[in-house]
């Protein structure tokens, strides 16, 4: 329970009145016994009534303390008052944007300030606190929590839980008393303060003689295990929408092998039993891509877009971005062009085309970027495809590769008018690369999309590690495109499976009819990358979870033979094409015993068992994680970067997690 004691103010000698201090000092005795007396007898006194009306007109603290409610409450900002973010309380924080850097309180990196406004600027006190329970939304900006008058603005949090997460809260000062910014509140798992997530809903069962064909979009995508990685690295669970279980799988080299034939990727898959649910099996599909060697990488010529708002000057933010940077500018070749865009308040070109030979010159702009001011990232995306259309390379890469928090204030800040102009310069050849940092106002959301509606993928870069894993150790994948609008869909035998559910993939679902229509977008595979999809299957004659129906009475299942379980059919388009092609290849066999299951299936199974069970999916409620910690360390496969082995540490940790905050729920009050 959250208790407030009641404050008397306090007033200098020269506010008393001549009356009362005469009788201050003809009484001294009455003076101290009505002392004790008084508050547990009559109401406090009013500033009203022990102020002077001079005083009282000239001192704005004490008039704001003594008439709070005079102080007329403005509408949010026309960049707010439409938007989810206003709706939904989520706040942000941009610190300094639109005043004097602020500094960090704490290695957490929460509790930031943004000063702006006169030295006699009023702190307001939210009046609503709804960072304990999340059931209502404070008047600061952000979600509950505490919020201060400014223009500087602060973070805010979602307030779905209660108060200890090290994300999120934020102040901000300033002198306009409509522009409250901040917040205390988070979510229950840990808090990502002002993060955005989109929501994601888990696939639900299907029953095969009612929809027979599966189709989805593929995804190369590693974000959302980087950002898990980093919330368990700091002793937190993350949110459940921040967990996308098709990059958690995608995240890791199952060592498929190269394609053959005329086809840019091969596909292959592989059944087993259900190692999680006794009587069903689990199916895995994968494609490989072809690899190109260094030496054939066509020249490249690469536009960073930095954003240098305010909200990137943390370490983790513009310092590891200048990192990254800086490690794939090493990798330039002569024929390799890069210029440097820059965005926050304005836009500017900070480093014009250089051939990758003049690294100095490269490494002397990138070190040189500064955070500072508003985000303008409309502005500097459209700077960034100008730029990138100046110095364009025919046959070659042409790509911009967005570092950025993800949140656009400023400018072009529609979401909608950004997707369409991104798609529209996609047709152009030029792809977007988008790389996520920081934490406390991330906006995974837009990113995502951002990158899947430029034709690029999505990485989330938590240490210098991982940038060096994206940007170097897989640039050729992450840059070179050898596939466009990949689909899959799969066609499952009525006779041999009752019903299904793909694991992930939840926002890159198809309709069957989309697979054959060129007009379609989907992702794009690079060299040397692969894609891994599970399936949780149930054999025909069991019950499908969830779709109990009556027997259809006209319907007879048909199919082939029923040696073959499911079709998996591929449609992708070249590089620079518009008609796409299709192949495809049956499935028969079916494994019958789990211990007999590929490493390939064991790991895949380990990292989608883990992803479901941090987003609390029903399914795993009884599911204890030690049994995916042994299927990945039995995993025999290539581990030199050792990120199977960093995948069985995230799940100890993990473990832990679930094991505190069980104890914590079970202690905590009803």
């Amino acid at each position: 329970m959250h208790r407030t004691s009641p404050v008397r103010p306090v007033v200098p000698h020269y506010f008393v009145s001549p009356q009362r201090a005469r009788l201050a000092r003809l009484l001294p005795a009455a003076v101290t016994l009505l002392g004790a007396l008084l508050p547990a007898c009559t109401p406090d006194p009013t500033i009203d009534e022990i102020v002077s009306e001079g005083g009282y007109s000239s001192n704005r603290f004490l008039r704001a303390i003594a008439k709070p409610d005079a102080i007329e409450e403005e509408a949010p900002p026309e960049d707010l008052e439409n938007s989810d973010e206003w709706a939904a309380g989520t706040g942000q924080r941009h610190k300094g944007e639109e005043g004097k850097m602020g500094k960090p309180t704490s290695k957490s990196k929460s509790g930031l300030y943004a000063m702006k406004g006169p030295k006699d600027a009023i702190p307001q006190m939210a009046t609503g606190f709804a960072g304990l329970t999340g059931t209502e939304i404070g008047e600061s900006y952000g979600v509950g929590g505490l919020g201060l008058v400014g223009t500087g603005r602060g973070g805010g949090g979602t307030g779905e839980g209660t108060i200890g997460s090290p994300y999120g809260a934020a102040y901000a000062v300033g002198n306009d008393d409509a522009d409250v910014w901040g917040g205390l509140g988070h979510d229950s798992a840990g808090g990502p303060g002002g993060d955005r997530y989109a929501k994601v809903k888990e696939a639900a069962w299907t029953l095969t003689h009612a929809v027979p064909l599966s189709t989805f979009s593929i995804d190369v995508d590693t974000a959302s295990y980087s950002n898990v990685r980093r919330f368990l690295g700091d002793n937190w669970l993350p949110p459940a929408d921040a967990v996308r279980v098709e990059e958690m799988i995608n995240y890791f080299d199952y060592a498929y092998p190269a394609p053959e034939g005329d086809h840019p990727l091969g596909v292959g898959a592989e059944v087993a039993p259900c190692p999680w649910k006794k009587g069903h099996q689990l199916v895995r599909v994968h494609l490989q891509a072809k690899r190109i060697d260094t030496d054939h990488v066509p020249a490249r010529n690469l536009v960073f877009l930095v954003d240098t708002s305010g909200s990137m000057s943390d370490d983790d933010k513009l310092g590891l971005v200048k990192k990254g940077l800086s490690l794939l500018a090493e990798q330039l070749r002569p024929e390799d062009r890069i210029s440097l865009v820059t965005y926050a308040g304005d836009t500017r070109v900070a480093l014009p085309t250089t051939p990758g030979s003049d690294k100095q010159t490269i490494l002397r702009a990138i070190d040189r970027l500064g955070a500072g001011g508003g985000t303008n990232g409309g502005a500097g995306i459209v700077l960034a495809y100008a730029e990138a259309h100046k110095h364009f390379v025919k046959g070659g890469i042409n790509r911009i590769l967005l570092a950025t928090d993800g949140d656009f204030n400023v400018g072009l800040t529609d979401h909608d008018d950004l997707i369409k102009l991104i798609e529209k310069e996609r047709q152009t050849g030029v792809f977007l690369t988008v790389l996520g940092v920081g934490r406390g106002n991330y906006n995974d959301q837009t990113m995502e999309q951002i990158a899947d509606h430029g034709n690029g993928n999505y990485a989330y870069l938590d240490s210098e590690k991982e940038a060096r894993k994206v940007l170097v150790a897989e640039a050729s994948g992450t840059l070179v495109t050898v596939a466009k609008d990949v689909k899959l869909q799969v066609e499952w035998n009525p006779n041999r499976v009752a019903g299904y559910r793909l694991l992930g993939y939840e926002n890159r679902t198809l309709t069957a009819e989309q697979f054959n229509d060129d007009k379609k977008d989907a992702g794009e595979l690079g060299a040397g990358d692969s894609v891994t999809a599970l399936y949780e299957v149930v054999p025909a004659g069991r019950p499908v979870p969830g779709a109990a129906v009556d027997n259809l009475k006209y319907q007879r299942p048909a199919g082939p033979a029923d040696a073959e379980l499911l079709t998996v059919k591929v449609r992708y388009k070249q590089p620079e094409g518009d008609k796409s092609t299709k192949f495809e290849a049956p499935v028969k066999e079916a494994g019958t015993d789990w211990d007999e299951a590929s490493p390939q299936m064991r790991l895949a199974a380990a990292v989608a068992a883990f992803g479901l069970k941090l987003r609390g999916s029903p399914s795993m409620e009884k599911f204890d994680l030690a049994a995916a910690r042994w299927w990945a360390q039995s995993a025999e496969l290539p581990d030199p970067e050792g990120h199977r082995r960093e995948f069985v540490e995230l799940v100890d940790k993990a473990r832990k997690l679930m094991t505190r905050e069980t104890v914590h729920s079970r202690s905590a009050l009803p």
